[in-house]
């Protein structure tokens, strides 16, 4: 048997195919662009989804608490934006599922072993979506002003929150596989132990083996479990993952943050426009803001939050993203935080490729350390973008709270020559911008020097790709697919918001 760190690094080697390694490579090259547009249109929609009924159920909420229509009707509107975009979230879905089954092949064993109690979970959560969505949107008027109603909104939030712990148990585990114990240290000696290790050394021996012998129809072989053993023997540890606590708090707020500043351009829009109907459109407007800008200040604890994660479990990012380089340096505000020394050292690329001598394989060490190197150049501009646009979301959102004093209604006009009234209106046209900004970098700084479906410290990019060719025609029609989906869901949004959305 081979040594089982190395096994861990090639369980799921495709190598033994005729096209030959670095034709697989090749061929997850050319799938990786439509991959990434996929899981980037698929979460754009994900994000209305998940953000946008809190915003929907607090309008609910004030509407029957105070009895007002004009609250119960705006919830109403906005509702039907939160259904299209689960509908249209639902089918992105479907076609990142596609991807993974047909494109990414090899990932059907992480699916029957570290993916299997999170996606089976998760569907159970999705079905209990299906059912909740349907009773809320299509019972306004059959419901009258209620809290019966309110609550089935509860219930699919509830839902739809669980749905997005269970999917991005997944993801947190190909970045932190936790249950996999001293494994990846034995790779990557900087690792911490990661939970208890409840991975089948064994089995995945056994499945290195069928793999060299049979390529991927090792994956379609009947009763595979009968012939490789259990790989995972504790299927919901994924679901204890530290990593997984902060990315689900942290993304949430994100989703809050960009659907109500979204809700807030359109309704500052329109208060521009319906003189008439200002005092509506502000009271609205108030509600919107207020939610997106509780979410930014509670995002700044999550970022915290976060990125201790990611020092502890993913240091090469925090280099590559601090810009200490090969030779480290001193952080005086990271210092401060995580070590409480504004004069602490951080170690750079150099202190941890010296490491690759204690590692099983040295290669492994070499390879990670020049992927965090590469994209350090680019990976510093984005993650600054990041920190830059929630840090002004912030400031927005500090201000926004002055607008329940006088004194410091009147102290800001005095200070920045505008009302506070109209500091919220326009700076509500900025927000959505912030927010679109601050997701996109902080999930691209999240998936930097990892490629789609792979495994941090134990499976390769190339290694779970299908050995049929991916041909040029085949991504681009995928490709324009995506971008019409985006397009037209982007449009059908756009449309509810603007010409039906909160008029009275």
């Amino acid at each position: 048997m081979k040594a089982w760190g190395l096994v861990l690094l090639s369980f799921l080697s495709l190598s033994s195919l005729s096209i030959g390694e670095n034709n697989l490579i090749s061929n997850a090259n050319a799938a990786e662009p439509m991959t990434i547009l996929g899981i980037y249109v698929h979460g754009f929609f994900l994000l209305m989804a998940v953000g946008l009924p809190y915003l929907v159920l607090a309008y609910e909420f004030l509407g029957i608490r105070k009895r007002d229509l004009e609250y119960l009707n705006a919830a109403k509107k906005l509702s039907t934006v939160w259904g299209i975009s689960f509908a249209i979230g639902a089918a992105t879905g479907t076609l990142v599922e596609f991807g993974l089954v047909q494109v990414w092949s090899g990932t059907l064993v992480a699916i029957g072993s570290f993916f299997f109690a999170p996606l089976t979970l998760e569907l159970f959560a999705f079905m209990v979506e299906v059912v909740f969505v349907v009773i809320y949107l299509f019972t306004w008027d059959i419901n009258k002003p209620s809290w019966f109603h309110f609550l089935s909104g509860l219930v699919l939030l509830i839902a739809s929150n669980i749905s997005a712990y269970l999917i991005l148990a997944a993801n947190s585990f190909m970045n932190v596989p936790w249950g996999t114990g001293d494994l990846v240290s034995k790779i990557l000696p900087w690792m911490p132990a990661l939970g208890p290790n409840s991975v089948n050394q064994a089995a995945l021996d056994n499945l290195y083996v069928m793999l060299q012998n049979n390529g991927t129809i090792a994956l379609i072989k009947y009763s595979l479990e009968n012939n490789v053993g259990i790989i995972f023997y504790n299927p919901m540890i994924p679901l204890l993952n530290p990593d997984l606590f902060a990315t689900f708090i942290h993304t949430v707020l994100a989703t809050i943050i960009i659907a109500s500043f979204e809700a807030s351009a359109f309704i500052a829009y329109d208060y521009i426009k319906r003189i008439s109907e200002r005092n509506y459109r502000f009271k609205l407007l108030k509600v919107s803001y207020g939610t997106g800008a509780v979410a930014s200040i509670l995002m700044a604890f999550s970022g915290d939050f976060m990125g201790r994660i990611v020092y502890q479990y993913n240091v090469l990012k925090f280099i590559a993203f601090e810009g200490l380089g090969n030779s480290g340096g001193r952080d005086p505000i990271m210092g401060i935080l995580l070590y409480g020394n504004p004069n602490y050292n951080f170690p750079g690329f150099d202190y941890y490729l010296a490491l690759a001598s204690r590692s099983v394989d040295p290669n492994a060490v070499v390879q990670s350390v020049l992927a965090a190197q590469s994209f350090a150049t680019w990976g510093y501009y984005v993650y600054w973008s990041m920190v830059i646009s929630g840090i002004i979301l912030f400031i927005f959102s500090i201000f926004y709270f002055a607008i329940y004093s006088e004194k410091l209604q009147t102290l800001f006009k005095k200070i920045f020559r505008i009302s506070l009234d109209k500091f919220v209106v326009y700076s509500s046209f900025i927000a959505p911008f912030l927010g679109l900004i601050a997701a996109s970098s902080g999930w691209a700084v999240r998936e930097a020097g990892r490629h789609p479906w792979v495994i941090y410290g134990l499976i390769q990019y190339w290694q779970v790709i299908t050995p049929n060719t991916i041909t040029p025609t085949f991504s681009i029609l995928i490709i324009a697919l995506e971008l019409s989906i985006l397009v037209l869901g982007s449009f059908s949004i756009i449309y509810i918001m603007r010409f039906r959305g909160y008029k009275k």
